[in-house]
């Protein structure tokens, strides 16, 4: 920077400046171009993220511009910077730091670069940025593999997805969201997971200071829109007293054929523990203490994604839960600690250790997968002529009971299952479990007025 020091000592007149409009456009769209910013931070000129070469390719391209300099006169350093509104398109400013001036324009080439960028910016531009961050947040890459999923079923080959973010109005995003709950025919749930990206989008950009607010959440859809859920029907979500009989008879014959399967001890064991099949088979011997199991990890897809956008997983055990929740420790009934009784000896009678960190369920000296037991239920269903269901509807079966008790307390029982909403334990782990024959003797019993019949 050029350093003026008069010797007649005169108020600070600027000189006149002769740069076009387009110049000074010229200068903002250089350093958009020249990838002198990182725009993925709303970082400050004085930031520490923001690098030194940065900071000096700005400041370069600022003085090609404009006169930059120091007077003696008001002890300050003076220059222009680009304003549409004033009289010349540019206006006077100065600080007594030298520093101060450089930081003034750095961060006005920082913030204009910004509102450049989100002007001319789609959804789609700024999707990748978005999905980066959001994976951060998250060790669920099976939930970042369901949004690339939907990115691509809702999205990819939707219009909104190349239209300029600062252009969507509340109404056009209004207007869109409602053809496609039509279209799609979404229930509430799916148009949620549908709308996750573009919410989340417009909120990331609040964050970085791009958009002063989100136009999604403006408005709302009328329920009556949403396609209707289809109420569950017992037969297909839990397994009758009858039939939970049959399995289990038939996986303890399974057993005693061959004692080298203690997966079908699994599928028994379930209808005790109500775990999910993912934490069933990541049980190792030091989660077992007495009459307690706790439950802390569990089997997960673990999914990467290649440069050429295709998705690749692998099976791995993660030391964590589903959720939160998901953390805890249940009682387990004497006959389920009989069945582990049972799971341990054959395990010994292999050859295969039962210390603390060995899992519970083996076969052939390997850990036994997810995939093990949905075949079992599979073949165990099929041979027995019923309804075709799975760990999680003895999940479900399980937690049923422990609803139908009157003498087990609904949060210990919401407890023991992981459920923190009352609403999802009713709705989705409630079912009657009983034949119409049943239904009727239990309505008999509890509903006569216990009068005698009149001739």
């Amino acid at each position: 920077m050029e350093i003026i020091r008069p010797i007649v000592q005169e108020p600070f007149i600027p000189e006149t400046y002769t740069s076009s409009p387009a110049i000074i456009k010229n200068c903002l769209q250089e350093v958009l171009e020249d990838s002198m910013l990182n725009l993925q931070t709303s970082a400050p000129a004085n930031n520490e993220d923001m690098t030194k070469k940065q900071r000096e390719n700005i400041l370069k391209k600022h003085m090609e511009q404009y006169t930059t300099k120091y007077y003696a006169s008001d002890n300050r350093w003076h220059t222009f910077l680009p304003d549409e509104r004033a009289p010349q398109k540019k206006r006077a400013v100065a600080k007594r730091k030298r520093e101060d001036l450089e930081n003034a324009i750095v961060d006005f080439y920082l913030s204009s670069a910004k509102g450049q960028r989100c002007k001319r910016m789609t959804l789609r531009d700024f999707y990748p940025e978005w999905f980066a961050y959001k994976w951060m947040d998250t060790n669920n890459s099976s939930y970042m593999h369901h949004i690339s999923h939907d990115w691509k079923r809702f999205y990819e080959n939707d219009s909104i997805a190349d239209r300029p973010i600062a252009e969507l109005t509340t109404l056009e995003l209004k207007n869109w969201a409602r053809g496609r709950i039509i279209s799609d025919k979404l229930t509430k749930k799916s148009y949620y997971n549908m709308t996750l990206i573009i919410r989340q989008c417009f909120d990331y950009l609040v964050e970085l200071g791009e958009l002063p607010s989100n136009p999604f959440n403006n408005f709302k859809i009328r329920p009556s829109l949403f396609q209707a859920t289809e109420e569950k029907e017992a037969e297909y979500e839990v397994f009758s007293e009858t039939e939970e009989q049959q399995i289990k008879e038939y996986a303890f014959n399974d057993f005693e054929r061959n004692t080298e399967l203690t997966t079908a001890l699994a599928v028994v064991l379930n209808f005790s523990l109500g775990l999910r099949v993912g934490e069933l088979v990541a049980l190792k011997w030091k989660d077992l203490r007495d009459s307690y199991l706790s439950i802390r990890r569990m089997e997960q897809k673990q999914y990467t994604q290649s440069e050429d956008g295709k998705w690749h997983y692998h099976i791995a055990v993660v030391e964590h839960t589903k959720s939160e929740a998901g953390c805890r420790t249940i009682y387990v009934v004497s006959s389920a600690l009989e069945i582990f009784g049972m799971i341990k000896e054959a395990n010994l009678q292999r050859g295969f250790s039962c210390n603390a960190d060995d899992y519970i369920f083996i076969y052939r000296g390997q850990r036994i997968t997810s995939q093990a037991i949905a075949k079992k239920y599979d073949r165990y269903c099929s041979e027995l002529g019923i309804i075709k269901k799975s760990n999680h509807k003895a999940r479900k079966t399980c937690l049923t009971k422990l609803a139908d008790n009157p003498n087990i307390n609904l949060k210990d029982a919401m407890q023991f299952s992981e459920h923190r909403d009352i609403q999802t334990y009713l709705k989705h782990y409630c079912f009657s479990r009983y034949s119409d024959e049943q239904k009727r003797i239990e309505l008999e019993k509890n509903l006569n007025v216990g009068c005698n019949t009149r001739v």
